[in-house]
C-alpha cells in the first residue's frame, strides 16, 4: 500500500499539476492533501477546481480557513512588520480572486482526516491536531510530539504548514511533514510531496522533489499584481 500526501499548494497550479503527474507515474493507492490550497499564488480557483475534479480528500489549512471564512488574517507566524504587510496583501488579493462557490467549498473542508491501514492509525491535519496554524518543525522536542500521538490515538501523524519535509520515528509512532507542493522553503524551487509505503506494520517514507516551470508561476505572480517577493520565493525555494 503506497499513500501519497502533499500540502501547501498556495495557488500554484503548475506546481500542483507537476506533483500529481509524478504521482500518477507511480503505484499509488491513495492520495491526500494536507491543506493550504490558496494564498500567495496566482491561481486559487484553478487549484481548487483540480482538487475537486480529482476528488482528493483534503483537510483545511489555515489559509483555506481565512479565505473561506473571510477572516482578516490567516494565522501565519510573521517574522517582522514587512512580512506581516506582505501577508495582508496576499489575503486581500486571494479573497478578491477566489469565487464565492470555492470559498463555500473551503469552509466545508474537515480539519482532520483519519483512517487505518495495515495496522497503522493515520491522522492527517494541516498544522497540528491541537491548532490549525501550529508549526510542527523537526526540532520540536520528542516529548511534545509523543504527546500529540498519544492524545490523538494515532500511530502516524501527517501534517504540512511549515513547508519543510521531515520524518521522525518516535516512541509513540511517526510524525511526517510532507513539505510543500507549491511554495517550498527547502532551498530550491522543486515542489515536494511524500510517499508512505505501508506493509505489515512497517512504514517507510520517501520525499519526492518534482521540477516544474517555476519561472512561469513567478511571472504570473508578478503579472497579476501580487508582491514580487512572492515570485522570488518561488524562484529560490526560500522563505
Amino acid at each position: 500500500m503506497k499513500i501519497a500526501v502533499f500540502a501547501d499548494v498556495h495557488s500554484n497550479l503548475l506546481g500542483l499539476e507537476a506533483a500529481l503527474q509524478d504521482i500518477e507515474k507511480r503505484e499509488i493507492s491513495r492520495i491526500y492533501c494536507a491543506g493550504d490550497l490558496v494564498g500567495y499564488g496566482p491561481r486559487p480557483n484553478e487549484v481548487i477546481a483540480l482538487l475537486r475534479r480529482k476528488a482528493i480528500p483534503t483537510v483545511m489549512g489555515n489559509y483555506d480557513d481565512a479565505i473561506g471564512n473571510m477572516r482578516l488574517i490567516c494565522g501565519c507566524d510573521y517574522k517582522d512588520e514587512k512580512a506581516l504587510k506582505l501577508g495582508e496583501r496576499s489575503v486581500l488579493w486571494t479573497k478578491e480572486h477566489t469565487s464565492e462557490e470555492n470559498k463555500a467549498w473551503l469552509r466545508e473542508l474537515p480539519q482532520r482526516v483519519a483512517f487505518t491501514e495495515e495496522g497503522f492509525r493515520f491522522l492527517i491535519v494541516h498544522g497540528s491536531p491541537r491548532q490549525l496554524n501550529e508549526y510542527l518543525f523537526e526540532n520540536i522536542p520528542d516529548e511534545y510530539l509523543n504527546e500529540l500521538l498519544a492524545e490523538n490515538n494515532c500511530d502516524v501523524l501527517i501534517c504540512g504548514h511549515t513547508h519543510l519535509p521531515f520524518h521522525k520515528t518516535l516512541a509513540k509512532g511517526h510524525i511526517i511533514n510532507v513539505g510543500s507542493a507549491g511554495k517550498p522553503k527547502h532551498g530550491n524551487p522543486n515542489v515536494t510531496y511524500a510517499i508512505l509505503d505501508v506493509a505489515e506494520r512497517n512504514l517507510t517514507v520517501e520525499f519526492i522533489q518534482v521540477p516544474y516551470d517555476f519561472e512561469q508561476t513567478a511571472r504570473e505572480i508578478e503579472e497579476v499584481g501580487l508582491p514580487s517577493e512572492f515570485a522570488q520565493m518561488i524562484r529560490t525555494g526560500k522563505a
